[in-house]
């Protein structure tokens, strides 16, 4: 199941995503009197030649960072390791109640064991990652038929339903179209604007691994709430075992970008978003993490909005069937 998961259901759910952010690119086009066929190659033939130009000058410096970050990992590790043991003996100095004193201890325990346990398997996660690239290849050739045949996939869908229903799915999937549609473009823009933030304010700063840290921010931001804190994670670690002063100006630097990106990108970009009420979206990031993992801290938002939406569309007519079988059997 692990393995259909890998190498179809991800570059399929990739592909939507894709389908999503260029559909509007090739409606303009194929409005141009172009076919649409001929306006998806158009669209290809632009992002082959920016994925050259990106692995001429951008991937082989990620891959020294990576090299880089690999090599010095024993070292991080071994500073931070002293840090956590130092702090438990600051601690300690503190005079706190017994039992506080042997919680903080166990959790520092629990901490440096984590840490160990998680760098570990760090190398297993890239060699994953690896592996998951002809998974990816699949990507452009999904999202080409998507794009392509949308429209009959949606009439052949349709024609799934009876025709009471097949309005009221035909409202839905529009109104799922918009709403996924305008928040897939959304998060992409402002996930783009974050990271490039993040690149230069870091480079600025003389911080180590800036782009790599930069692609870190970029992709954690499609989670709301949580994505910065996870994304400023492992940058705050890195600068903190440089040195205080660092660690404080690069802190300083996240919460800059992120004022920037929830007070001026965002409400420009998403608007309103999906509507759903702050508590809301934290409750639904809490299950999806839960049972899904970290895909489902990524898919739960839209996946939830898609599906408030079928209920507010199809609620009525349950009520009506319902009314009506229970007038029946009076």
């Amino acid at each position: 199941m692990d393995g259909v998961k890998g190498i179809i259901i991800f570059p399929l759910l990739l592909a939507i995503v894709v389908t999503y952010l260029l559909c509007p690119v090739v409606d303009y086009l194929e409005r141009q009197r172009l076919s649409r066929s001929a306006a998806i190659g158009i669209i290809y033939l632009f992002f082959a030649a920016l994925f050259l130009l990106i692995c001429l000058n951008v991937v082989p410096s990620l891959i020294e960072e990576l090299q880089q970050l690999v090599s010095l990992l024993p070292e991080y590790t071994e500073k931070f390791l002293l840090f956590v043991t130092q702090l438990g003996k600051d601690f300690q100095s503190f005079n706190l109640p017994e039992g506080i004193q042997n919680a903080l201890n166990e959790n520092i325990r629990q901490l440096q064991s984590a840490l160990t346990i998680n760098l570990e398997k760090l190398s297993q996660l890239l060699m994953v990652l690896f592996r998951q690239t002809f998974a990816l290849l699949l990507v452009p050739l999904f999202a080409f038929y998507i794009l392509r045949d949308n429209t009959l996939i949606k009439r052949r869908f349709l024609q799934l339903f009876p025709l009471p229903s097949r309005y009221i799915m035909e409202d839905t999937l529009q109104e799922i179209d918009r709403t996924l549609g305008a928040y897939l473009r959304g998060i992409f823009i402002i996930s783009l604007s974050v990271g490039v933030m993040m690149y230069l304010g870091l480079l600025i700063l003389g911080v180590e691994f800036a782009l790599f840290f930069g692609i870190i921010n970029a992709l954690t931001n499609v989670i709301p709430y949580f994505g910065p804190l996870i994304g400023a994670v492992p940058v705050l670690l890195v600068t903190l075992l440089h040195s205080s002063e660092l660690f404080w100006r690069t802190l300083l630097l996240i919460v800059i970008v992120q004022q920037i990106e929830s007070q001026f990108i965002a409400p420009q970009v998403l608007g309103r978003s999906l509507g759903f009420h702050p508590l809301t979206v934290i409750i639904a990031l809490l299950l999806g993490g839960i049972y899904m993992g970290f895909f489902g801290l990524i898919v739960i938002v839209p996946l939830a909005a898609i599906l408030r939406i079928i209920f507010r569309h199809f609620s009525p007519a349950i009520v009506r069937a319902v009314k009506k079988e229970q007038l029946e059997k009076k």
